[in-house]
């Protein structure tokens, strides 16, 4: 029988993907980005904008990393978190009884196709999650977007991006498919499961095919760099 390549963007393997790395998953993106996926959530959901008594859906959530971070900001409001890995929402049910004083919906669906009514957000954040979308789905996300959220509503979103600069490519590249991988081995994590994140960023590029999609959709934009580009992400705002 000829072998068949998994296709790395059909929702069960990206699904069973983080379900597998849901327990290392966490310590792994800190000790990997050196602290800085902390700095870096704060940092785009401070442009989200979030205000007291908003709605906030968090869109491919994973286990919770920035809700500190909107917890901060979004007094007496909601938080409508949203992640198709079992694995990764069975973690954050723990982060959110740390987080006792934030109301937070847990709802184990897929972003791409979620059952939230339209206009229901007054924010959308989502962080690390769009690499392990292709283009067409990074235009069902887009559109998904724009859905969600209330005219005037705004949206962040920040994802691992491959730097432009020639002196740090590749040094960045071998550290994300080689390194991360043992890191994560190390940690009692599968270095294969690791190792596809890297597969992932490097074909993802940084976040301008996701600008672009939301331009598509209707969504005026801004982007931004973090760290010379070893981060990117867009925000902007439903007229």
């Amino acid at each position: 029988m000829k072998f068949r390549a998994p296709d790395i963007y059909d929702a069960g393997f990206v699904e069973r993907l983080f379900d597998e790395m849901s327990g290392t998953y966490e310590r792994v993106n800190y000790l990997s980005s050196f602290g800085f996926s902390r700095r870096w959530r704060e940092q785009f959901v401070g442009e989200a904008s979030i205000g007291p008594g908003m709605t906030v859906c968090d869109l491919m959530c994973g286990v919770g990393e920035c809700w500190e971070a909107v917890s901060a900001q979004l007094a007496g409001g909601r938080l409508v978190a949203l992640d198709f890995s079992g694995g990764m929402l069975r973690l954050a049910e723990h982060r959110r009884a740390d987080l006792p004083d934030l109301d937070i919906s847990l709802r184990r669906e897929d972003a791409l196709a979620s059952s939230l009514r339209d206009g229901c957000a007054d924010r959308i954040v989502c962080g690390f999650g769009v690499k392990t979308l292709s283009d067409e789905q990074r235009e069902v996300f887009a559109s998904e977007v724009a859905r969600l959220l209330r005219p005037g509503g705004a949206f962040s979103l920040v994802e691992v991006s491959i730097p432009r600069g020639w002196w740090l490519k590749g040094l960045y590249m071998l550290y994300l498919k080689h390194i991360i991988p043992i890191i994560g081995w190390v940690l009692l994590g599968n270095p294969e499961n690791y190792r596809m994140l890297g597969v992932y960023t490097e074909q993802f590029g940084d976040c301008r095919s996701m600008r672009n999609a939301l331009v598509r959709n209707g969504l005026r934009t801004t982007y931004h760099d973090y760290f010379f580009g070893c981060a990117s992400g867009v925000s902007g705002i439903k007229l």
